[in-house]
């Protein structure tokens, strides 16, 4: 164990997390500062090899959030989920219980595919200006869409950078996703939808029947549509993606290929020259140095550390394993951007698991906490950021901070008790 270059690495680690989970200052020159300072103090004090620094980059998982930045824009610029959620509100007719839960349903199903700020950018001027034809605050409904997005983020293990690395990590693709995830999913998604519309919803006004025919009158889906062969094409792709992932292939390799389709197909309208500005290079590089700072404290016997002293600790009780992983998890991911927690927290538990414990209900845990404790603090979570930016642009009256606060922590408490439940029973029945 190297002391001085573990302390080094943590406090490196600890000023770039504070910059990170913060919006006041860009974290970006942070980021390359501390980056080439650990990197320097590598080489030089410590002697290890550049092709050992390289070896610390998850280079998939950079490449799975570069192709996929394009797959994204192209389903966002031929406007796929924009039809789709217009259809789904078309379905509700102006019935506004029927409308939250469908969108809450949507969303937290499609959050397992999309990544959740481009799925709020869509959705919450859809939800405020359906909201204002029908006459009815829009607060609940953005605060029901944000709160079920950190739901649907445990599904698969593209739904989040998060997931991805655990799931590179252990082993898991979408079926053992779905699999172990499965049941919480619906479980933590119908709960919530349910609480929401009976503790919350039911008691704020509803739409007249003149204002449900005024919505109706005003939504068409096809009006979106600006190409039905550039539409069509992506839909296609979009779909099969998904599906070669779903069968186990590489989901990096699936993105790239499908990245490069669409710019193929659509070379006439759209070029790479033209999506490059959208790509945010910046969070490629940040995942890079984030990626070398964890492996290094893994590296240099941190990990190993905090890890037998956790199993010294527990006495091999897997019960007390599950409850720490999912607190630690949960404790960090609602103070810090989940990503980086999951990233500095992989190593530990990666040597938690190897010392013998049954594995799925550690990572079930894990991937459950530093997903859906994001609803404790607003800060916690980009997607609330947004939501609440959104909602102060729209001058929604019924949504703030402090009660996005409230009811986030209220239902993350919910969600912590679901998830603790959940695997336990899972770990006495099947350990």
């Amino acid at each position: 164990m190297n002391l001085p270059a573990i302390i080094l690495i943590l406090v490196l680690f600890a000023i770039l997390m504070g910059f990170f989970s913060q919006n006041k200052f860009d974290y970006f020159p942070i980021a390359l500062i501390i980056g080439a300072i650990a990197v320097v103090a590598m080489l030089t004090i410590w002697n290890v090899k550049e092709e050992e620094i390289l070896g610390f980059i998850n280079f998939n998982t950079l490449i799975f959030i570069f192709a996929m930045q394009i797959v994204i824009y192209f389903a966002t610029h031929n406007r796929v989920l924009e039809y789709f959620a217009i259809k789904m509100i078309h379905i509700t007719k102006g019935d506004n219980r029927l409308f939250f839960y469908i969108i809450c349903l949507f969303t937290g199903t499609m959050v397992a595919f999309i990544e959740d700020l481009t799925l709020s950018l869509i959705l919450i001027p859809l939800i405020y200006r359906t909201c204002r034809a029908l006459e009815i605050p829009a607060g609940t409904y953005m605060m029901g869409m944000t709160i079920t997005i950190n739901v649907g983020a445990i599904l698969t293990p593209i739904s989040s950078l998060k997931n991805l690395i655990i799931g590179e990590e252990f082993g898991w693709g979408f079926l053992e996703y779905f699999a172990n995830m499965g049941i919480l999913f619906l479980i933590s998604l119908i709960s919530t939808i349910y609480l929401i519309d009976r503790l919350i919803l039911k008691k704020e006004e509803k739409p007249t029947e003149k204002n449900k025919k005024i919505l109706i009158s005003m939504l068409d889906p096809s009006i979106v549509i600006r190409s039905k062969t550039y539409f069509t094409t992506t839909i296609l792709i979009v779909l099969a993606t998904f599906t070669f992932m779903f069968l186990g292939f590489n989901p990096a390799l699936v993105a790239i290929i499908s990245a490069a389709i669409l710019l193929l197909i659509q070379y006439k309208d759209t070029s790479f020259s033209d999506i490059k500005n959208e790509i945010v290079w910046k969070i490629i590089i940040v995942f890079a140095i984030l990626f070398i700072l964890s492996n290094s404290l893994s590296f240099f016997g941190f990990s190993e550390l905090i890890s037998t002293g956790l199993v010294n600790l527990l006495n091999d009780n897997i019960y007390l394993a599950v409850l720490i992983t999912l607190g630690i998890s949960s404790l960090l991911s609602a103070f810090l951007a989940g990503t980086p927690v999951t990233i500095i927290l992989l190593p530990i538990f990666s040597v938690f698991i190897g010392k013998g414990f049954f594995p799925n209900p550690i990572i079930i845990a894990f991937i459950s906490g530093v997903n859906m404790a994001g609803n404790f603090l607003p800060q916690g979570s980009a997607c609330d950021l947004l939501t609440l930016t959104l909602a102060k642009k729209y001058k929604v009256e019924n949504l703030n901070y402090r009660r996005l606060l409230k009811n986030g922590a209220f239902f993350a408490m919910i969600h912590f008790f679901i998830i603790l439940g959940y695997t336990m029973l899972y770990t006495l029945i099947l350990s």
